[in-house]
């Protein structure tokens, strides 16, 4: 009898086992079962995303084409972008910058030939925000633009000659984790960091200033205030108050338009920069970002939009 209830005991043992044996698989099962429809909801939702952030990019596009007055401005809608707008299942927001109203720093250099009115105004805009050693930084963008081997040795601007030394490949090969100079254009404004001298702090200051556009007319709709003073030394910061408590009011529809607003020969000043393609009502390029949003699926998106020709350069995931 004895023999008989340890039997029965090893038995409900081993049931007990396999029961906790498989509860645990079947645990473990559901919970991988789980997983798998989680990571398969967020590729669902964060592939809806993508598209619609790219429907965004879209709609960015078609915004801006729509546009065809004489001005570009940030009173206009392009500029006031979209927030949270809802979209099926998910929402979609866009921001759309206008790249002209910043230097276009690609456009310091032609080929092999640099620019030398975008030079001056490079300079005079570091030497605006008073970063140190502000002809070396210049001399060293145009080295890492150009397409020469040659340092470039002398900054003449506003009446002044300032040596200076450049960097090209033979320098950047000599670091301690050596790279080839770029003798291109810039393809993202952080490659500045690979230029001598551009430190992580003088970047930071520059940056809000500068594009990587190779168009060197400026919007006066949209421009800022230390941009529009460095495109010439005679401009005068009276000026510049004057042009930008008018755009406030109205958008300046012409440079004519001007010409009742200034003195004379500040007038006669900013005709000359639009005569040389410097300074102008309208914008080429922008920069237009693109946010999709679907549950939990978030995509961002990044594209440089051409106006003119209509083209996008690049549609990047951010």
């Amino acid at each position: 009898m004895k023999r008989k209830n340890n039997e029965q005991g090893m038995a409900l043992l081993l049931v007990l086992i396999v029961v906790t044996l498989l509860t645990s698989i079947l645990m473990e099962l559901s919970y991988s079962t789980l997983i798998e429809q989680r990571l398969a909801e967020t590729f669902r939702d964060n592939t809806r995303a993508y598209f619609l952030a790219r429907g965004g990019i879209t709609a960015g596009q078609k915004l801006l084409l729509t546009d065809n007055n004489e001005y570009d401005a940030h009173t206009e809608a392009w500029a006031g972008g979209i927030s949270s707008y809802p979209v099926g299942e998910g929402f979609v927001s866009l921001t759309v910058k206008d790249l002209n109203g910043q230097l276009g720093i690609n456009s310091l250099v032609v080929g092999n030939n640099p620019q030398a009115v975008v030079v001056d105004c490079f300079y005079r805009l570091l030497l605006a925000l008073e970063i140190d050693d502000p002809a070396e930084l210049t001399a060293g963008v145009i080295d890492w633009l150009d397409q020469g081997d040659d340092n470039f040795q002398l900054i003449q601007t506003d009446g002044l000659d300032i040596p200076v030394v450049g960097a090209e490949d033979l320098y950047y090969q000599g670091l301690a984790l050596p790279y080839a100079c770029k003798n291109g254009p810039l393809e993202s404004l952080d490659e500045l960091l690979l230029v001598r001298g551009f430190t992580k702090d003088i970047f930071k200051i520059v940056s809000p200033y500068l594009s990587v556009t190779d168009s060197k007319q400026i919007n006066i709709n949209t421009v800022g205030r230390e941009v529009l003073l460095a495109l010439s030394s005679k401009i005068e910061e009276q000026t510049v108050d004057l042009i930008i408590d008018s755009r406030r009011d109205a958008p300046i529809r012409s440079i004519e338009k001007l010409k009742t607003l200034l003195p004379t020969d500040q007038f006669s000043l900013l005709k000359s920069l639009a005569n040389q393609r410097l300074l102008g009502t309208t914008s080429k390029f922008y920069k237009i970002t693109a946010e999709g949003v679907v549950n939990n699926g978030r995509r961002s998106l990044e594209t440089w939009f051409n106006k003119k020709d209509n083209v996008l350069s690049y549609i990047r995931t951010m």
